[in-house]
């Protein structure tokens, strides 16, 4: 991986009018979606299949099924930007790990939420996203000691992020989804390193080939990585609400 710096994306507004069948990907481009969840009306909830459905019910917490339902069906509707038809038709199956996937042909993609903000990665070829809320939580310290390299924890003591919160979510984010692009899972997070102060990202105490690490600041609260053979070549809202920067 090359080094690279990060993106900030703060009021870029979305592309609701992007009718549907009409976005393009090639293979060498790799395109972010991001939904503020909170925003009225950004996606129609009724195109969701039964199994979203119970499992946006199985929820303990109210506000937790909804983020997973809208979610779910602003996956839909990104697909349908890029395959056409109705966001309801599209058969979603779950992959080995959970993790949603199109039956049939189709792109890649990988959805991540977090807080009131979700992201869907596009690609031709394998991809992986992860999105954190930086707050405060007790423990970051203990967790990453227990489940990062050392030349990490030291990294992250360092503040090689500025902020203690903001450091361990710049190491999390990116090892995370470069564990969802290779569909190694998080098995493999003590072994995924991000080298410090670039994008470089090892594995088994070696450099990986053939991955590109695209980091984002989302506004002030959240920090975003998407791993895939190419870097983002675009970022956009899929509604032209306001930027869930909460």
């Amino acid at each position: 991986m090359e080094r690279d710096t990060e993106t900030c994306v703060g009021t870029a507004r979305g592309d609701a009018a992007t009718r549907r069948g009409t976005v393009a990907i090639g293979a060498t481009a790799v395109h972010a979606w991001l939904v503020d969840l909170d925003t009225p009306g950004a996606v129609d909830r009724a195109c969701l299949d039964a199994s979203e459905r119970a499992r946006a019910a199985s929820y303990l917490r109210p506000q937790d099924g909804a983020g997973f339902a809208t979610s779910r069906a602003a996956l839909r509707e990104v697909l349908s930007r890029y395959l056409g038809g109705e966001p309801g038709r599209l058969v979603i199956r779950s992959g080995p790990r959970g993790q949603p996937r199109l039956a049939g042909d189709g792109p890649r993609f990988s959805l991540t939420r977090s807080g009131r903000l979700a992201l869907v990665a596009v690609a031709l070829g394998p991809v992986g996203a992860d999105l954190e809320r930086l707050e405060p939580r007790p423990g970051l310290a203990d967790v990453a000691a227990a489940r990062f390299a050392a030349r990490e924890t030291a990294c992250i003591a360092a503040g090689c992020g500025g902020s203690s919160e903001r450091s361990f979510y710049r190491h999390w984010t990116a090892k995370e989804a470069y564990l969802k692009a290779t569909g190694l899972g998080l098995a493999g997070l003590r072994d995924t390193e991000l080298v410090c102060g670039s994008s470089a990202i090892w594995f088994a105490g070696r450099p990986v080939a053939g991955w590109s690490l695209s980091a984002a600041q989302i506004g002030p609260r959240y920090l975003a990585a998407v791993v895939g053979r190419q870097p983002v070549t675009s970022w956009r809202w899929l509604s032209p609400g306001r930027p869930a920067t909460r």
